[in-house]
């Protein structure tokens, strides 16, 4: 299983339930691996996992990252390079003027002012405030996010996809921002490479996600699922709608083929 975590296998609070625990440690006994495919960078990824006993590798970064989660290493990553971000910038900012920068390298997020509040959101140790986003751009950026204040994620995301397609992948991870990756480069990518070092067929895999960016892994999966929570892009592309993250969802889906993995055997 290839699952999301913000919004999908974390509840609305996000923490990891006892009965998410208890599932996946069963899942795995019976030979289900239970894969993280999240936005979050690796470093904001680790104990989450870890609780959570996911693995054995994981995606970050919205696929811009492939990692070994028992042994917190990153294992590939897909930067977008300095001098594309740079001419991403100059172009946002002639479409759409008051929009606000961030990147993100591993590691380090640095913002423009008014971005966000750092210490509201608990990132304070990690994050470095820029006057001029183009300050921080450096070959090993793997994200730039902007946001436009009174626009949605979902306005911007239709106002910019097609222009910018070519230059990176566009998506949002559910915050009234847009993150760029580079161009390909996507969850269903990196889940691709998961696949292949680990000898599973796609169509083995089953994608569990509630956001713009699992979309990508949802139709490149054999089984797509999502929470009822889900944004309504997710939930007309899936096959079957699971209870919400309040509901531990996706600890039921995994006690079902638990279940069923345990029956065949």
């Amino acid at each position: 299983m290839a699952t999301d975590l913000d919004g999908t296998l974390l509840r609305p609070d996000g923490t990891v339930s006892d009965r998410t625990v208890s599932a996946v440690r069963r899942a795995r006994g019976a030979g289900i691996q239970v894969i993280p495919v999240t936005g979050r960078p690796p470093h904001v990824t680790w104990d989450i996992a870890a609780d959570a006993g996911l693995g054995p590798l994981g995606v970050c970064a919205n696929g811009a990252a492939l990692v070994d989660v028992s042994s917190r290493q990153v294992l590939e990553v897909s930067n977008l390079a300095a001098e594309v971000c740079g001419k991403l910038v100059g172009h946002l900012r002639d479409a759409l003027p008051g929009i606000l920068f961030a990147v993100e390298e591993m590691g380090l997020f640095s913002y423009e002012a008014d971005f966000l509040d750092p210490v509201a959101w608990g990132w304070e140790e990690d994050t470095q405030r820029v006057s001029d986003i183009v300050q921080a751009l450096s070959a090993s950026c793997f994200k730039l996010i902007f946001r436009v204040p009174g626009w949605s994620a979902r306005e911007l995301i239709a106002a910019v996809e097609a222009d910018l397609s070519e230059m990176g992948h566009v998506t949002s991870s559910g915050f009234d921002w847009v993150e760029i990756g580079a161009p390909g480069v996507s969850k269903a990518y990196a889940m691709q490479r998961v696949c292949d070092r680990l000898g599973v067929k796609v169509s083995e895999v089953m994608a569990v996600g509630d956001n713009h960016n699992d979309l990508t892994v949802l139709a490149w999966a054999g089984r797509a699922v999502a929470p009822a929570n889900a944004i309504p892009e997710v939930l007309a592309a899936v096959e079957r709608v699971i209870p919400s993250n309040s509901d531990d969802g996706v600890a039921q889906l995994l006690e079902e083929l638990a279940g069923g993995a345990a029956s065949a055997s």
